[in-house]
This record gives C-alpha cells, structure tokens and sequence, in this order.
C-alpha cells in the first residue's frame, strides 16, 4: 500500500504546499511514509487537474489517496464528484481524509468491511456536499458584495498581485516558455497570457 499526498490550493496566491508537513506527520503517526505528492494550484470546481489525473493514472488498487480536507479534493457539482469518486474507486484507491477519522480504518486493519466501507463512502459524499454547499454559499455572498459596492460606487474590481506580475515579465523577458515559468512561478497559462497583452509601462 503507498500513500500519495494530493494538495491543492485555488490560486496561485494560495500555498499548495502549506499542509505537506501536516500530511507528513500525519503518515507518521501511522507508522507510514508518504510515496508521493501531488500539487497543484487549480479550482476544485474543476473536475480536469493535471495533478489529481496523475496521481490516479499512477495508482494501484489498495494505494491510498490522502487529503488534509475534502474541499481539497472537491467542490464539484454533485453528478461531477459522482464521476470523479467512480473514477478514484475503479482504480482501487482509498480515499483517506486527515481531518475525518471514519476514513482512518485502512491504516489499523489494512481492510474494510462492507459496514466501514459503506460509513466511509457516506462520510466522503456528504463531505464533497457541503464543501460544495460551501463553495456555492461564499460565491453568492461574494457577488451580493459586488452588487452593493458597485451601487455605492465604491468597487475596484479585483486587485492584480503586481509582485507575481513582475516575476512574469521578468521571465518572459529571458526567453523563458510558458511552461517553463508555470512550473517555476507556480502560475497558469491564463495569467501568463494576461501579463503578455498587459500594456508596457
């Protein structure tokens, strides 16, 4: 049984990496060592991650999937996590959550009995439901938000992280690609692409 770490943060001002000590001592207390991570910074309304399809694509059946929460692995509407947890079970994987101790059975007995599995599979759904529900909910309150700065004139529109920005211009002028500066900077496609129609001061 290898353990593969799956971390994953919304943006790229977000830390991907910041749980990976946690996820670490959580192995430990098991006895266990961490095969792999897997980061990345993508929306977890995305059912397509290069990362997760990687860390599945090279899992074995009895490999577990470890995440510190469930919102780390989905926000997806409810038919697209159905895809993906179909996805996840026919490769064999376990799905372990650090911070839901019903889905730590695999660690003390190495197997699952259907009662477990059943208590598990229902812990994860109802996790993947209100990390949706939660999603959702900041979503509208966010826009509710816009909707009234906007009538008081007051919105700005969402502030650029000059610093990152400049990281960008910075590679993009010693010829480095696009997938160079992703995997160096940690940013998408989109915002290279952003920073490239930016004006020239």
């Amino acid at each position: 049984m290898l353990i593969r770490a799956y971390l994953r943060a919304s943006t790229t001002e977000q830390d991907a990496q910041r749980a990976k000590e946690e996820l670490k001592a959580f192995g430990a207390k098991f006895g266990s060592r961490i095969a792999g991570y897997y980061i990345e910074n993508q929306s977890g309304t995305k059912l397509e991650r290069p990362e997760l399809n990687k860390l599945i694509d090279d899992s074995e059946a009895g490999d577990v999937l470890l995440i510190e929460k469930m919102d780390r692995l989905t926000r997806l509407p409810w038919l697209e996590w159905k895809t993906l947890k179909a996805r996840i079970m026919e490769k064999g994987l376990v799905i372990v959550v650090a911070d839901q101790p019903m889905t730590h059975a695999v660690f003390s007995s190495g197997e699952q009995n259907s009662i477990t599995l059943a208590l598990t599979e229902f812990m994860l759904d109802l996790g993947a439901a209100m990390a949706r529900d939660d999603y959702e909910t900041r979503h509208k309150r966010q826009a509710q938000g816009i909707a009234k700065a906007k009538a008081e004139g007051k919105y700005r529109g969402r502030r650029v992280n000059e610093s990152l920005h400049q990281d960008i211009r910075d590679q993009l002028s010693l010829g480095r690609s696009y997938s160079e500066i992703q995997k160096k900077l940690g940013c998408s496609r989109a915002t290279i692409a952003r920073v490239v129609k930016e004006p020239l001061c």
